[in-house]
């Protein structure tokens, strides 16, 4: 079976001037369709020049296969859209990836604001299960939080590499609200200066998830009819394939905003906050004591689906001796099961009873916590950002009732888990820093 047809740029320098190449044609291979390329053999950055003309994709499977290899450096792959729109997309190799390896890139404005009703339509990557959930009318749910989205995607994946490189940052450019056929005029819902990129990672959850905000929101330029967010940093250990840019003030479904555990009479007792919701059956609480052996604590339905903040609680009336380690499932109508969109586990220790409160919110200056406490205590407080990496560590002690600390937060744009905690109980909260 024929899975690709490609046009060969071997080791020579290409300028498209006053001209177009369009692809047309190309199909999901895993379908049995075949992709189009343009093969790019000269991993030099300067292999393709910027000109007066440009290549249109528009298409996940009409791509330019860039053989960059080992090499480094600022790149353009000149795309633009039909015969008006220059829309190049623009990186930067910081460090190189090791093998042989190529990139694969397309982009594509979608039809009808991200809804896929057939596969002859552009609607999300296909890797991307969560979205295009639309009517027959045309109209995508407004609950997969596409009205969020810019009316773009792209797919920038790297393969056969031993390991992938890492960009210091990648240029989206969409069409502005300016410019026609526009990607972010109503029914979408945002501001453009909000917009921030966002990836899909394949690997939350069995489906899975947009979670991976680049939460650089406030970058946006907009020149003309054409606008430009900056990615910030990507490593190589999370180079995923799927992009969009999305409103950084209600990134695509992130479903948990907080989860805390506490101590109520013996029990423990569970709470946590959804955002959004898509497609939401079940949530279940479960826990551990050595990560390995699990007990059910309680399943309970959800909202099925949802835009607006939904709280919930889990009581525990058998903690385990000590530590007990919670973890919170999510199970969909079409019984698929996933960690919730979550980077961090909780516990809770109910030797004695615990009547502590504790909030924290973040301002434009600092991080204020707030703990009201019934004794003498000790707290260790804690920021990690959605790569898992702990960016402040913090030992406060407090006194008898309210104590304010108050906590840096000049940090890079970007959505982060607080984290509180002390040998009883368990605080955290998603924190959104930086995005004005």
């Amino acid at each position: 079976m024929i899975l690709s047809l490609s046009v060969c740029l071997c080791q020579v320098k290409v300028t498209i001037n006053n001209s177009y190449i369009t692809e047309a044609g190309g199909a999901n291979p895993t379908l049995g369709g075949k992709a189009i390329y343009i093969v790019v053999y000269n991993p030099n950055p300067n292999a393709i020049a910027p000109g007066n003309g440009w290549i249109v994709s528009e298409n996940e499977f009409d791509m330019v296969r860039w053989y960059i290899n080992t090499n480094t450096g600022d790149y353009i792959v000149p795309f633009g859209c039909s015969t008006t729109n220059a829309l190049p997309l623009s990186f930067n190799i910081s460090s190189a990836g090791s093998g042989s390896g190529w990139i694969d890139f397309s982009t594509w404005h979608t039809v009808a604001d991200n809804w896929m009703g057939t596969v002859s339509l552009n609607g999300p990557p296909s890797d991307v299960k969560n979205m295009g959930s639309g009517s027959a009318s045309g109209s995508p749910s407004v609950n997969d939080d596409s009205y969020n989205a810019v009316d773009r995607f792209w797919v920038i994946d790297a393969s056969s590499y031993t390991t992938k490189p890492s960009l210091g940052g990648i240029l989206f450019d969409y069409i502005s609200n300016t410019g026609a056929p526009s990607e972010v005029s109503a029914p979408n819902v945002f501001a453009e200066n909000n917009l921030a990129a966002q990836r899909f990672n394949p690997n939350m959850g069995v489906n899975g998830t947009w979670a991976d905000w680049m939460g650089l929101g406030g970058t946006d330029v907009v020149a003309g009819s054409i606008g430009t967010v900056n990615s910030g940093a990507v490593s190589s250990s999370n180079f995923y394939r799927s992009w969009t840019l999305t409103n950084s003030l209600d990134p695509l479904p992130i479903s948990i905003s907080s989860l805390t555990s506490m101590c109520d009479n013996g029990a423990a007792l569970i709470q946590w906050t959804s955002q959004t919701e898509l497609n939401n059956a079940t949530y279940t609480v479960k826990k551990t004591q050595d990560d390995i052996h699990f007990e059910t604590v309680a399943t309970i339905s959800g909202a099925g689906n949802s835009s607006l903040p939904l709280n919930y609680q889990v009581t525990d009336d058998s903690p385990f001796a000590g530590q007990s380690y919670y973890f919170l499932f999510q199970t969909d109508f079409d019984g698929n099961t996933s960690a919730a969109n979550i980077p961090f586990t909780i516990f809770t220790g109910c030797g004695a009873e615990a009547l502590t409160a504790i909030n924290a919110y973040n301002t434009t200056s600092y991080i204020e916590v707030q703990i009201n406490s019934t004794q003498l205590d000790n707290y260790t407080i804690s920021l990690v950002n959605i790569l898992g990496q702990t960016v402040l560590t913090e030992a406060h002690s407090v006194s008898l009732g309210n104590n304010e600390i108050r906590l840096n937060n000049n940090f890079s744009p970007g959505i982060y888990i607080l984290n509180i905690r002390n040998d009883k109980e368990n605080y955290s909260k998603k924190m959104v820093i930086g995005v004005k």
